[in-house]
């Protein structure tokens, strides 16, 4: 009997069909590559082509043949994850007896979590790893539901692959030598009673070893989840491309003036070469580095061919180039950094036939299509090739990098592997929770050690996330370049003030002979703001934006872009906005607005301000602090990191040299007030969770690393606008083409097709406010505003009407 591991039908005829020895060899063989690759280990590379070699044993059943052509079962039976993990761990058992590391004692513990997973979210050693006292209860009644049917069917299922022990023995024979199903179905138990033996040794483990396992765990899954989903849909493997160390340079010669020596082109020229001295030659052992400057002095640029002229060295060095990995803190900012990128690349001369092989663009808004050797490939493909990191530079978001750097989910971890050996540019890292900090801290930390991955954090507000003997930073003398800018000056007048009030004042004083950028905390009060404003401002005969997460994502790229074309041609402007514009965003206002909050986040704002450095003016930001029943600023930031914001800021005029020492100020008065202990507790929380392998707790029971979020989602969910009729047409589209269509991989293919042009409609609204509309179906995570009752519900202009009570009592 032939036994496959995947099988297409089309009408009921089988159209694609994969062997089950030759799939797990070639999982187990790629595996097996990239384990030795990174750890240089003999048997960690066995274990991992170990789990390769396994992972798919429960397949061996008819069980599961058989629904692999009908896709029904009338049973459970047909489950192999369980069977195959248990195998995989009595195979590692066997073949990984070393005493010489105490690592190696529980490479059958990650085989068989490894294996158990590979179809799923992670769970937890505390739900996956069986007691032994529980193992020895009749018919495992004392065993949790959910794990207690998984051990009931092995003994069905391992009569039934001994029904062809021959054939299963002769096939594995290639792979692993020789084999004893026999000797397997009469120990099986005592291979689950030896791993919850590892569990409990781990415990007792210090934090160090634990890290390092963990670490080698999620390396051998991802390996494991990537490969298996390529090799299934026979993904082509992607030729590796050189990057010149001097693209950089060769652009820049190209478009700036390389030879100024003044102003604010003679500063991003200084700050260019003498990182790019730095980069060459630092010493190689260094992994993590800081490059802080002032807004707009040309970071994206210069930390780019940094990590180029590092990525050459690392070359020769290692004889391996790494991929760029560069991470952002939102999505609004990641396409005009990645258009930079990709203008610099298009010197390459088979750049643009070979173009994701050099660079992709990965967040939930971009393309899945994937371009090499002339041909964009089959979007089933694409997705597991962007998804899975596989091109030289890859531009995300901080969610993308951090929550498969601390996360648990199968389609962030399955590019876990392909951090490995790569230069991590993070972008305004200070954007992350600074709960988190010591968090991140160990765990980029870790990335170096543990997968030789070089870090570079970009910032002009350098957060103490890193001290100076952590990281090196790359522009010496910083402070001069601080020192020297005069762009900029905050004048505080923080006396409590309304959201109408603010508006007046703005009336009275607004000056059509200026462009004004005003940035509130929270989007009722900007939606109030703008509302207020609009008609004075119109009736100069300005034009009036309005920019926040409350619009659809497709209608503000297209206003940033018009934004940015009024101040090419000099336009005089007015912006009303919340934090999205804070950081990367390249625009450049006369005069500023912002509610209080962060003094980082004041100094992000202030960098959209006469950012190209007028010399014939100063820019001017002016901070309040807004208040209905609270104040807006402890709504999203907190108390404390307001107050300390208010105290340093009060009756004080702050001009731009004196941000450098009013940043550290910050952090230090945030720390102080909210206590070292506290901010560590947040972090060590996750920490602990990650050391005792608890990635999801579904009973809320225990801290676990799925309680890591950069953004708290306070119950809100997505809703679907139909804003135009081009919106209904991708309506209709995705409820006949995905709601309605019954086979799976031809609803994937079509979500794929509809993804961008999808989530380009989709808004986050407080869960509140959905109940009034449209659910396509009882368990549908969307929901559906309606074209005909878009006036009600959302203003072109402001966005989803979050001022509803009076829409609902009317109704």
């Amino acid at each position: 009997m032939d036994f496959f591991s995947h099988i297409q039908m089309d009408n009921k005829k089988i159209v694609y069909k994969k062997l089950l020895r030759d799939h797990m060899l070639e999982v187990a063989k790629n595996i097996k590559l990239n384990t030795q690759t990174i750890f240089k280990d003999e048997i960690w590379s066995k274990a991992g082509f170990i789990v390769g070699a396994t992972h798919d044993f429960g397949k061996y059943t008819t069980y599961f043949q058989d629904y692999l052509i009908t896709g029904k079962s009338k049973s459970n039976l047909h489950w192999h994850s369980f069977v195959s993990a248990v195998f995989g761990a009595y195979i590692t058992i066997i073949h990984t007896k070393v005493t010489d590391n105490p690592l190696y004692d529980y490479l059958p513990l990650i085989a068989y979590f490894a294996i158990l997973h590979h179809h799923g979210n992670l769970s937890s050693f505390d739900n996956d790893v069986v007691e032994m006292q529980k193992l020895s209860s009749y018919n495992f009644e004392l065993v949790d539901s959910r794990m207690r049917e998984k051990l009931q069917l092995m003994e069905p299922q391992l009569e039934n692959i001994l029904i062809h022990r021959e054939t299963i023995e002769a096939e594995y024979q290639d792979i692993l030598g020789n084999i004893n199903l026999l000797d397997f179905k009469g120990n099986w138990i005592s291979v689950l009673k030896e791993l919850h033996r590892q569990k409990y040794k781990l415990q007792k483990e210090n934090e160090d070893i634990k890290l390092k396992l963990n670490t080698f765990f999620l390396f051998i899954y991802s390996s494991l989840i990537d490969n298996d989903k390529r090799d299934a849909a026979e993904v082509r493997k992607i030729k590796r491309k050189h990057i010149p160390e001097d693209i950089v340079d060769y652009y820049r010669k190209e478009e700036f003036n390389i030879y100024e020596t003044h102003g604010i082109d003679g500063v991003r020229n200084d700050i260019y070469q003498k990182v790019s001295k730095k980069i060459s030659e630092i010493s190689l052992d260094n992994h993590v580095f800081t490059l802080t400057a002032p807004t707009g002095t040309g970071k994206t640029i210069t930390a780019f061919s940094a990590a180029v002229k590092l990525r050459e060295r690392l070359k020769l060095y290692y004889d391996e180039e790494p991929r760029i990995i560069y991470a952002l803190p939102f999505t609004s900012i990641i396409d005009q950094n990645f258009s930079v990128i990709e203008k610099i690349l298009e010197n390459i001369p088979d750049f643009q036939s070979d173009k994701n092989a050099y660079i992709i663009k990965h967040h939930h808004l971009s393309d899945v299509g994937y371009q090499v050797e002339n041909e964009t490939r089959p979007l089933d493909e694409s997705m597991l090739l962007v998804e899975s990191w596989d091109s030289e530079i890859v531009v995300t978001t901080f969610i993308q990098l951090f929550y498969t750097i601390i996360g648990y989910k199968n389609r962030f971890l399955k590019k876990y592997h392909n951090i490995a050996n790569s230069i991590i540019l993070l972008d305004e890292v200070q954007n992350i929770p600074m709960e988190y900090w010591p968090l991140v801290n160990i765990m980029l930390q870790n990335l170096a050690k543990e997968l030789n991955c070089y870090i570079i954090l970009l910032t002009a507000t350098k957060p103490f996330i890193f001290n100076e003997s952590e990281a090196i930073e790359l522009l010496e003398n910083n402070q001069e370049y601080f020192d020297k800018f005069n762009r900029v000056v905050i004048k505080p007048h923080l006396e409590e003030i309304g959201v109408e009030q603010l508006a007046q004042k703005f009336c009275e004083v607004y000056n059509q002979e200026n462009s004004y950028l005003i940035v509130l905390n929270t989007i009722n009060s900007s939606v109030e703001f703008y509302n207020y404003i609009i008609s004075k401002v119109k009736s100069k005969g300005n034009k009036i934006f309005y920019l926040s997460t409350n619009i659809i994502p497709k209608e503000r790229i297209k206003r940033i872009t018009d934004i940015k074309n009024c101040l090419e041609n000099h336009e005089k402007i007015v912006v009303v906005s919340t934090q999205v514009v804070e950081a990367g965003v390249d625009i450049d206002l006369d005069v500023v607005l912002r509610d209080l909050g962060p003094i980082d986040s004041i100094i992000q704002v202030a960098g959209r301000c006469n950012r190209g450095w007028d010399a014939n003016k100063c820019g001017k930001v002016y901070v309040f602090n807004l208040k209905d029943d609270i104040h807006y600023s402890s709504k999203i930031y907190g108390s404390i990191s307001c107050k300390a914001s208010a105290n340093l800021l009060e009756k004080n005029i702050l001009q731009e040299r004196e941000f450098y020492h009013l940043i550290a100020d910050y952090f230090d008065s945030v720390k102080l007030m909210r206590g070292i202990q506290q901010e560590s507790d947040e972090s060590q929380k996750i920490l602990n969770a990650i050391y005792d392998f608890r990635f999801c707790d579904d009973l809320g029971m225990y801290d676990s690393v799925s309680d890591f979020k950069l953004i708290q989602d306070n119950n809100y969910v997505d809703v679907f606008v139909q804003v135009d009729k081009d919106a209904v047409g991708i309506w209709n589209r995705f409820d006949k083409e995905i709601l309605h269509e019954k086979n799976f991989k031809k609803r994937q293919e079509n979500y794929l097709k509809l993804k961008k042009e999808f989530k380009s409609y989709v808004v986050s609204v407080p869960e509140k406010f959905a109940n009034e509309f449209v659910r396509p179906s009882k368990n549908s995570s969307i929901f559906l505003l309606p074209y005909g009752n878009l006036k009600d519900y959302y203003d072109k202009n402001t966005g989803f009407n979050r001022n509803l009570e009076t829409i609902f009592i009317a109704m």
